[in-house]
């Protein structure tokens, strides 16, 4: 599985553990490497004291060739268990005396010797003339060659050979140690990122819960809080800018798509929904419905007279009596032209009838005030059908109410009529 595939918590929590490693790995290894210079010069200063000693004690010896006293004194050297030889070479490299530790590998040590040997007939120079000793560490063993002076003379030099041991044991023992530590600290680290880790994924795993809830529920109407003051917080109030700009696009594109834009009632196809809704309702509740279908009278006489702006202004006061008139759960459309529909739930004939007489007569009182100073009066028709519904068509309904309203204007105009008056 690619890293890219996984969640934001597992990649902080995978990204925190895996820098923490890093940098506790340099660590360790500067440390390690600071812990073992220190270490194998102390070990160097160990033994170069030892030969410091060694040869002051040696120098009387190899000055008068006492070979039993040499061999003793060196002999002395088995108190530490990590020499692993001594040995003094005189002014012509011949070996004068030697103490070889018991416990010490015969073959490795011949091995470890020659190499001396040879490095110091190399640095007879330095040894004799200048009288510089010669140390190291190897891989297995440490040496150390420093000449023998006497009355300013070199007399020979004594070469000591040491095992690591002490030191591979302190650099061990650190590097244990310090892999506990390093384990012990990143697992504490991992614990404190997979908790902490939540103070930046909570926020994001929030809002793709907001952003989810809006895509399957369309409800606009949420916002995001969050009590942080960093990034997120300005992440947040982005979003809540986002959705608030979304919300008033999708209620200007709701108004559009149901709005008539003159007159700011529904629009036909609007009506057509809740005039389904109301039917359907009816019929299966077996409830009275009601559609009062207005007609301004000689609405293309104002048009030609007054011209169309108004015939707008007509339109718009109309519209406004329709809604003041209806009531609180009445809907008011406009059907098209000077057509204007209003559907009455839970209405029965006689309380239609009201209704629409209660439009009509607030239509008649009406004095529009033309912009030249001229007042205009107007009137309207109006068909009213109110019935049980036996179907769920809307055709007939609207026949009905159509053929009510025609009734009307044949019988004299500003007038209701009942499509139950027009059938008989």
């Amino acid at each position: 599985m690619k890293f890219s595939n996984f969640s934001i918590r597992t990649k902080l929590i995978v990204l925190l553990g895996a820098t923490s490693a890093m940098a506790l790995l340099i660590s360790a290894v500067m440390s390690l490497s600071l812990t073992f210079v220190t270490q194998r010069n102390e070990s160097m200063r160990h033994l170069q004291q030892i030969s410091d000693i060694a040869r002051e004690n040696l120098t009387a010896a190899l000055a008068f060739r006492d070979g039993a006293s040499a061999a003793r004194m060196l002999g002395s050297l088995s108190t530490n268990p990590r020499i692993l030889a001594a040995i003094i070479h005189d002014d012509e490299a011949q070996q004068f005396s030697a103490y070889v530790a018991p416990k010490a590998n015969q073959k490795a040590l011949a091995l470890q010797l020659a190499e001396v040997s040879q490095l110091a007939k190399q640095q007879h120079q330095q040894l004799f003339e200048q009288r510089l000793g010669l140390e190291s560490i190897e891989f297995d063993y440490m040496y150390a060659v420093s000449p023998i002076v006497f009355e300013g003379k070199t007399l020979g030099t004594l070469t000591l050979l040491s095992d690591n041991q002490a030191l591979k044991e302190r650099v061990s023992y650190f590097v244990v140690m310090q892999v506990l530590i390093s384990l012990l600290t990143l697992f504490i680290i991992v614990l404190i990122s997979i908790r902490q880790q939540k103070i930046f994924t909570a926020p994001i795993f929030h809002i793709i819960d907001v952003m989810r809830n809006i895509a399957q529920t369309k409800n606009y109407t949420v916002s995001v809080e969050t009590i942080q003051n960093d990034e997120f917080k300005v992440l947040y109030r982005h979003f809540n800018d986002m959705i608030a700009e979304i919300r008033e696009r999708d209620a200007l594109l709701s108004r559009l798509a149901t709005t008539d834009p003159l007159t700011v009632l529904a629009n036909r196809r609007h009506a057509m929904e809740v005039l389904q809704t109301l039917v359907t309702r009816a019929l299966r509740k077996q409830e009275f419905f009601g559609l009062i279908m207005f007609d301004i009278d000689y609405f293309k006489r104002i048009n030609d007279q007054f011209g169309h702006p108004v015939g707008d202004v007509v339109l718009k006061e109309v519209a406004a009596i329709l809604m003041h008139a209806a009531r609180e759960y009445d809907l008011v459309a406009r059907m098209g032209g000077e057509e204007f529909l209003v559907m009455c739930d839970h209405s029965d004939v006689e309380t239609t009838h009201l209704i629409a007489e209660r439009m009509r007569l607030a239509i008649e009182a009406k004095v529009i005030t033309l912009d030249t100073g001229k007042t205009l009066r107007i009137t309207a028709s109006a068909g009213v059908y109110a019935v049980v519904p036996v179907s769920d068509d809307l055709d007939a309904p609207l026949r009905c109410v159509d053929a009510a309203l025609y009734h009307a204007k044949e019988s004299g105009r500003n007038q209701v009529s009942m499509w139950e008056n027009h059938e008989k």
